[in-house]
């Protein structure tokens, strides 16, 4: 089995949009939508000036912007898309300056596809598959009509169509492209075409401030590439020209919640979408925090450019035999990605959440329950409730398994057995987003995350990386504290804790989150290591107002694996 590794590349499939912050690899194989969203910025290169303003730019983000704006699905702070919220931004074209062939014929491309019903003729695709030639297997073509209109573009600009695709592991990066991620940079699964245009999702390791998330993109010119970048408002960008260690000058821009890098290499294109800004909230997952332009200016010498250029041939046409197109390797790319993004194989992936979907179908609801990761957090417009435990849910149920979800998951599925499903740091969404799951242990899968289109939803207790240090307590409406949950804050996301429990015993330990896992939950052990418990918080989204103990391990008589404990009272 290989290595599940903590970063990937991804690739959402939402009915409603695509973020290529995902990293989509374009294979029509499933249903998507034609609206790429990425959640940062882009910027250009002249090497000539210190500092750009985008007012009067030249060569900096307004040459690269596409002349129409982009629809987009507006998500909240876990990246669950909100229900009839859409929002037009700025784009950009990833393949060079928009005076360039590359992206004009992407600028075509992308208003063609707004005036015309992709969605429908996805849909079309999926009852009668293969009506477009195996030459567009590289591109989100559905119909002749699209296939004509490609051509017509690709032929008017002098461009060439991808005809290979395969994913690259982390160890492979360097054999294909080259050392070009310097220490302290690593560069995780990715895909790469046949003309050495890739992408993947990385990270580095920056001085003063951490580990920093981002995403890597290099386009070779001459070739036909779709993919853009949602920057929202170009206004918000600061840009400057930086010299990096390499000796490579790279635009570089920063704003409130992204950052980029730029660099044109003459014979391709590249692009870094850093998943971080000088203002970034810290409830976004996507952001690894605030960086200053002293960080981005780091980042951007963790990569020698000077290594991808001249770009060298990866061989992938000879590797997939006299016919690139009747080959991709791996022989199933986005299956072989879903393994390699979440540990889980396509058939398991769909075979569990075809499961779950039956299982609401059929309103099998203690089934239904019991697929639930929990403890959970039910938000509903009354408040927030911890939930436990599967039976504690059940009468919360028709509040989260509406009509709108059912027809959410019902518009999600292909035939019975089978769903589109797409991924992003380690899960698997389904739904348009409205439902999220992930391997919680070896061999099984539960939901995550829950969320319908009135606003309900069953999710983490979304207190990672708070202070969540006090005095929980259990009452039983006295006054006097029967049992108490006391945790002091370590100074480092720890906390030394203390539980009381009335008439049972009291257990001293240590309280942390698992870094494994997204979960804002605590995860406690005894100091004699005879009992481990997960500690769960409800509240608004600054405090913790009451708190909930579930037993995970036990060799005490007085406690089993199971039992809950609940301090509703408050924290003081």
């Amino acid at each position: 089995m290989r290595e599940l590794y903590r970063r990937t590349f991804s690739q959402v499939h939402s009915s409603t949009v695509i973020r290529w912050e995902d990293m989509e690899t374009m294979k029509p194989k499933k249903r998507t939508s034609r609206n790429f969203v990425m959640l940062a910025a882009a910027v250009a290169l002249l090497a000539a000036l210190s500092t750009v303003a985008v007012a009067t730019d030249l060569f900096g983000l307004r040459s690269l912007l596409l002349p129409q704006k982009t629809p987009v699905s507006v998500l909240d702070d876990d990246g669950i898309v909100i229900p009839g919220e859409v929002k037009e931004v700025d784009a950009i074209s990833l393949s060079g300056y928009a005076d360039s062939d590359e992206s004009r014929a992407t600028a075509e491309w992308q208003a063609f596809l707004n005036s015309y019903d992709v969605e429908g003729a996805a849909q079309a695709a999926d009852k009668n598959p293969g009506q477009v030639d195996a030459k567009y297997s590289q591109y989100q073509v559905y119909d002749q009509e699209m296939a004509s209109r490609l051509d017509e573009i690709v032929e008017k600009y002098g461009l060439t169509l991808h005809s290979v695709m395969a994913i690259l592991m982390p160890e492979e990066w360097r054999d294909a492209v080259g050392a070009f991620a310097l220490e302290g940079n690593t560069a995780y699964s990715g895909y790469i075409y046949e003309d050495g245009t890739f992408a993947y999702d990385g990270d580095a390791v920056l001085p003063d401030y951490g580990l920093v998330d981002y995403q890597f993109r290099r386009s070779v010119k001459g070739t036909f590439n779709e993919v853009i970048l949602n920057i929202g408002d170009i206004s918000q960008y600061r840009e400057w020209v930086y010299e990096t260690a390499c000796g490579q000058a790279v635009t570089l821009a920063l704003s409130r919640d992204k950052a980029l890098i730029i660099a044109d290499l003459g014979d391709s294109f590249v692009t870094v979408n850093v998943l971080a800004g000088t203002k970034t909230s810290p409830d976004n997952i996507f952001s690894s925090g605030p960086i200053s332009a002293e960080n981005l200016e780091a980042l951007a010498d963790s990569f020698d450019f000077t290594v991808l250029t001249p770009v060298e041939d990866p061989g992938l046409a000879v590797m997939a035999g006299s016919d690139p197109l009747e080959t991709t390797l791996p022989d199933s790319p986005e299956e072989d990605a879903l393994y390699d993004a979440t540990g889980m194989e396509e058939a398991f992936a769909q075979s569990f959440y075809c499961g779950f979907y039956k299982a609401v179908e059929e309103d099998r609801r203690e089934d239904v329950a019991d697929m639930i990761a929990w403890p959970r957090v039910l938000a509903t417009e009354s408040g927030e409730t911890l939930i436990m435990t599967a039976e504690e849910f059940l009468p919360y149920y028709d509040e989260v398994i509406t009509q709108g979800l059912k027809d959410a998951m019902s518009e999600n599925q292909y035939t019975e057995d089978r769903a589109d499903l797409f991924y992003h740091d380690g899960a698997v969404g389904a739904a348009g987003g409205a439902v999220w799951f992930a391997l919680v242990e070896d061999g099984k899968a539960e939901i995550i995350t829950l969320q319908n289109p009135e606003g309900a939803s069953v999710r983490y207790g979304g207190y990672s990386g708070r202070n969540v240090a006090g005095v929980y307590t259990d009452t039983q409406g006295t006054g006097e504290a029967y049992s108490s949950l006391e945790l002091c804050d370590r100074g480092d996301g720890t906390y030394d804790a203390a539980i009381s429990l009335y008439r049972l015993t009291t257990l001293d330990g240590m309280a942390a989150p698992r870094y494994d896992r997204s979960d804002g939950m605590l995860y406690f052990t005894s100091e004699d290591q005879l009992v481990e418990a997960v500690i769960g918080f409800s509240g608004d989204t600054s405090t913790a107002d009451a708190a909930a103990v579930t037993i995970t391990y036990s060799e005490l008589p007085s406690l089993q694996v199971g039992d809950t404990f609940h301090f509703p009272d408050g924290k003081r």
